[in-house]
């Protein structure tokens, strides 16, 4: 997967592609009642991270989640934080498929994390576990929130570490591996059943265009990347044209001025970008001569769309498959 410096949701969808469903029962809600069901983990835990390690001396029972990454995870092992940080693209500040599995119960307290981490905001939360692995902030808060709660940072960078991975060390950290490995399953499963329900997609080339710009838009050029592993999980290849051409300045990504667009031919053309930038790759001429575009096999991404698979946790990955599939399906027959 790789990681982007995404500080405003669009900014972060961009960023993650340049340098670029629903689940279980609901979590509980809120500020006592943190646990979920299934075996506890022995306390205290270690959970390791690049800033550092994370001792959790005892069950959480108040947890603050520094990304809505983050908090996806945790609402997916029936944990509901009492704190997270907002999403600027999404309604409220939160994405539909978290809304989906917080169904009645009290959403969690919102801040926003676009310019810095709110320390004081966390603070008075009055946490006793900081989730902070897709926290694009943390090489300058780590310190700062280290001294209030124990903090489950990356191993690598934001976004940067497996989906998987990202999901069991939260559920060490919250005392919750077999909700863990069931939230694991349940998202592999969800990706497998859409791969069985969608035969065409086999043998079937996709390409994956991210924040056009009027200097040109960056493709995605490995399925190390979040969005194209989980496109390829469905039996979608990479297009070759694109699949190893020279990386930019960030892993994962190829610069592509509007004049090399030819080489994003493939069975099915995906993009996605702030509503300006869509705009203006579909006013580009070399873009609408592509035989995939003229032919229907197109499919733009909106935010929730595409940031269901950049940023993927296994609630964004069952929600996001399951709408992503049938776009696709019905652009293969264009």
């Amino acid at each position: 997967m790789v990681g982007g410096k995404g500080r405003g949701r669009w900014a972060a969808v961009a960023t993650v592609a340049v340098a670029l469903t629903l689940v279980a029962a609901c979590g509980s809600s809120g500020s006592e009642q943190a646990g979920a069901t299934g075996a506890a983990g022995a306390f205290p835990v270690t959970v390791d991270g690049k800033l550092g390690p994370a001792t959790i001396p005892a069950k959480p029972l108040r947890v603050v989640a520094m990304s809505w990454t983050d908090a996806d995870v945790a609402l997916g092992m029936g944990v509901t934080p009492v704190g997270m940080a907002s999403v600027s693209t999404a309604d409220g500040g939160i994405e539909p498929w978290t809304k989906a599995v917080l169904g009645t119960a009290p959403a969690p307290e919102l801040f926003d994390v676009t310019r810095a981490d709110p320390i004081e905001t966390v603070a008075a939360l009055k946490p006793d576990v900081i989730l902070a692995t897709k926290d694009y902030n943390l090489e300058q808060s780590y310190a700062d929130l280290s001294r209030i709660a124990p903090v489950v940072g990356y191993r690598n960078a934001p976004n940067a570490d497996t989906w998987q991975d990202t999901t069991t060390r939260i559920g060490t950290a919250l005392g919750v591996p077999d909700a863990a490995k069931r939230s694991i399953d349940d998202a592999n499963a969800a990706v497998a059943a859409a791969r069985g329900q969608h035969p065409e997609f086999a043998d079937r080339t996709f390409g994956l265009l991210v924040g056009p710009s009027p200097d040109g838009v960056y493709a995605v050029n490995s399925v190390d990347d979040a969005s194209a592993g989980l496109l390829s999980g469905l039996g979608l290849t990479l297009t070759p044209t694109i699949a190893g051409t020279p990386a930019s300045g960030i892993p994962g990504r190829t610069k592509l001025s509007y004049e090399q667009l030819t080489l994003a031919q493939a069975d099915v053309l995906l993009a996605t970008g702030p509503p300006s930038g869509l705009a203006r790759l579909k006013a580009t001429p070399s873009f609408t001569a592509l035989p995939v575009v003229a032919r229907g096999g197109y499919v733009p991404l909106d935010a929730a769309t595409a940031q269901s698979i950049a940023f993927p946790s296994p609630i964004s990955i069952r929600w996001g498959i399951g709408t992503i599939a049938p776009k696709i399906s019905t652009a293969l027959k264009g």
